[in-house]
């Protein structure tokens, strides 16, 4: 069948991304018709690996102008351009990964076009913004309202949302083998920006350094706080290093002893699933749902408060001081992620289009 995957952007190198690019090129793989559909382009674009299986299209040139009357205009164009596709063929599916994106689709004709909508972030971080609002407005009334756990469907389910349906992110890889515990290394993997938490894992680097001489904590990614980071925690810290955004999350998660998840806000933590599918122990902080959902603390990993560096910081001597309890963690969380793997997902994306369908 057709299926259209609507995005904000689909060329940012982002988690959102990340998995709209993962779930086309699954739904592609069974031989869907499969076009994924970004409403603007992003400055720095990065080139998914679309192949055959699927194609990608952007609906505007260039990013939203400020003044209202020109952002108007280029409204105008999106809806425009998103009609022209949704009328050239039969219709089929449109899922949309994030709210901006239900926001243009909401105003074209969608004869005989079920929506899926999607939520990448949690009930707790819609309801302290303005996402809850906004949701109410265009998903209430959707096909089938996706949430990446238990948790937040009943939340949602809770707002008056009849709609919800549990649907986590499929994993982008499977490892032959797990990770090799013993590596000394404590990895960040995510964007440098308030929300992930890099500060606190650096405040917590502070107390664990001196301690742990024989360890390294590698930062990897980008983003806004990246200079902060580098000249004022980071600076004179030992054995701290920089890197930037990777293509190959698992080739990075291999060698790594502990990932760390300091975020204050999440969804469904894609680096965290990650790891886990790795065989990499894990603390991550107590931010989510999602967090929750794929961390049982003491069994597949460990939780540590938000916000708090030294009961983060204690969280990791645990496991950089014990390489059984590593082990032990790292080969649990893999076993728990199994149902992740891509194909197990797509078969369940499957099974909501029959449903939606009927």
């Amino acid at each position: 069948m057709r299926i259209l995957i609507m995005a904000n952007n689909v060329q940012e190198l982002g988690g959102a991304q990340r998995v709209v690019h993962l779930l086309a090129q699954g739904l592609g793989s069974r031989g869907h018709d499969v076009v994924i559909i970004g409403v603007v382009p992003h400055e720095a674009r990065h080139s998914y690996e679309s192949g055959p299986t699927y194609r990608t299209v952007t609906l505007l040139d260039d990013p939203y102008p400020k003044d209202a009357s020109e952002r108007l205009a280029h409204e105008g164009v999106a809806t425009v351009r998103l009609q022209r596709l949704l009328d050239d063929g039969p219709p089929g599916i449109v899922i949309t990964a994030q709210l901006w994106a239900m926001e243009h689709l909401a105003r074209c004709r969608l004869d005989g076009w079920p929506v899926i909508g999607q939520y990448h972030s949690s009930f707790e971080a819609a309801r302290a913004g303005r996402d809850l609002t906004r949701a109410k407005a265009v998903y209430r009334d959707v096909d089938a309202f996706a949430l990446l756990c238990d948790e937040d469907a009943s939340s949602f389910r809770a707002e008056g949302f009849n709609n919800v349906v549990t649907m986590p992110n499929p994993l982008a890889y499977w490892p032959v083998e797990a990770s090799d515990s013993n590596d000394p290394v404590v990895t960040y993997l995510g964007r440098f920006s308030a929300e992930k938490g890099p500060r606190f894992l650096l405040e917590a680097w502070r107390l664990l350094a001196p301690d742990h001489p024989q360890w390294r904590l590698d930062m990897v990614g980008s983003g806004p706080l990246e200079q902060e980071l580098r000249g004022g925690l980071g600076a004179g810290l030992p054995r701290v290093t920089f890197r930037p955004s990777t293509t190959d999350p698992m080739g990075v998660l291999m060698g790594t002893g502990i990932l760390a998840l300091p975020s204050l806000t999440e969804g469904f933590p894609l680096a965290l699933a990650e790891a886990m599918a790795c065989g990499v122990a894990c603390v991550a902080s107590d931010c989510s749902s999602g967090v929750r959902a794929l961390v049982d603390d003491g069994r597949t990993g460990l939780i540590a408060r938000r916000g708090d560096a030294a009961h983060l910081a204690e969280q990791l001597a645990r496991l950089m001081e014990s390489p059984d309890l590593r082990k032990r963690l790292g080969l649990a969380a893999r076993e728990s992620v199994e149902g992740l793997q891509s194909a197990t997902v797509i078969d369940r994306w499957e099974a909501l289009f029959v449903d939606v369908l009927r």
